[in-house]
């Protein structure tokens, strides 16, 4: 969603005496509300990496967002302080791993791209006992599923997948759909939201950025690392506001269409939007009332707010300009 093209309601500029850039942001307000993009190492859980993460950095709350069993690796999003508060919108983005199944005897090619390509749309499952939720039957889907490699009984494969899809049951159940015992090897989270490994570091890397910025101050390591909340959103639809409006959204008011200045095309309604300032900050997280096209012109009720996150005094109230 990142990549989609952005039309404009009303062309209107920003003040550079409030709000900031997010990458832009003076490095401990981005330590009280950023996130790191782990690459998770295969053994600790996930709760383990966020709180090796909170002591290492003395932070005063860190959380992960989107958990990864001890034997995976990949992508593990961690916020910190108030940084966590973005958990519900990563959480929830559609994931992509990369795993590895052996077979107990070796399959055929076809056989094992065929079957496949049937997980590919709504699964239904029942997460395994290991889990930590509750065990009852649930439909996930499956948007993409791939055969990359085969190696006499071994298998390695992509899934692209709705969140809360279990990798090790549609293991399971490849075994079953093959006639024979299927055991997950490895398993890599590649992406989440629009994040790639390409965003990623080691837990190392980052605590040794970390004390180079509190040693020597130093901030370039540390911002290598270091993302603004904002990137925890990108895979969202977007509505920009005039920073006019701002004070009202940070204070809780739902988005009237006549404070939008830009949006993103492919809104719809009921859609879970982010709303920003023009200079890209995150004001809140808010439910679509009306669609791409409907924001261009109509007016009324364009989004009712989720969750805000903008202090409300980061931009002044301006009501009366608001309702010329």
């Amino acid at each position: 969603m990142s990549q989609a093209e952005w039309y404009t309601r009303e062309e209107t500029e920003t003040s550079q005496q409030y709000g900031e850039v997010p990458e832009n942001r003076d490095l401990d307000e981005q330590m009280e509300k950023g996130i790191f993009i782990i690459d998770k190492p295969f053994g600790p859980t996930s709760k383990q990496v966020s709180t090796w993460v909170k002591k290492e950095l003395n932070l005063k709350k860190t959380g992960h967002f989107g958990t990864l069993d001890p034997n995976a690796s990949g992508i593990l999003p961690v916020g910190l302080n108030r940084g966590t508060r973005i958990n519900k919108a990563l959480a929830q983005a559609q994931k992509e791993y990369i795993f590895e199944v052996e077979f107990r005897e070796q399959v055929e090619q076809e056989e094992l791209k065929k079957a496949l390509k049937e997980f590919k749309g709504v699964n239904k499952q029942v997460p395994p006992k290991k889990s930590a939720v509750k065990r009852e039957q649930r439909e996930r889907k499956v948007y993409e599923i791939e055969l990359l490699e085969t190696n006499e009984e071994k298998a390695l494969a992509r899934v692209k997948c709705e969140s809360g899809f279990y990798v090790r049951v549609l293991v399971d159940e490849l075994g079953e759909k093959l006639d024979t015992d299927a055991d997950m090897e490895e398993l890599r989270r590649t992406q989440q939201g629009d994040l790639t490994e390409k965003d990623i570091n080691t837990l190392q890397d980052i605590v040794d950025a970390y004390h180079f910025y509190k040693q020597e101050g130093e901030e370039e390591k540390l911002r290598e690392v270091l993302y603004p909340i904002e990137k925890a959103i990108n895979h969202l639809p977007k509505i920009a506001i005039k920073d006019s409006a701002v004070n009202a959204v940070a204070n809780g008011s739902n988005l009237g269409a006549v404070g939008i200045s830009k949006f993103q095309d492919g809104i719809k309604k009921e859609d879970t939007v982010a709303i920003t300032t023009l200079k890209g900050e995150l004001v809140a997280l808010a439910t679509a009332k009306m669609n791409s096209e409907q924001l261009y012109e109509e007016k009324g009720e364009a989004a009712v707010l989720q969750n805000v996150y903008m202090d409300p005094d980061t931009y002044p109230k301006r009501w009366k300009q608001d309702n010329e």
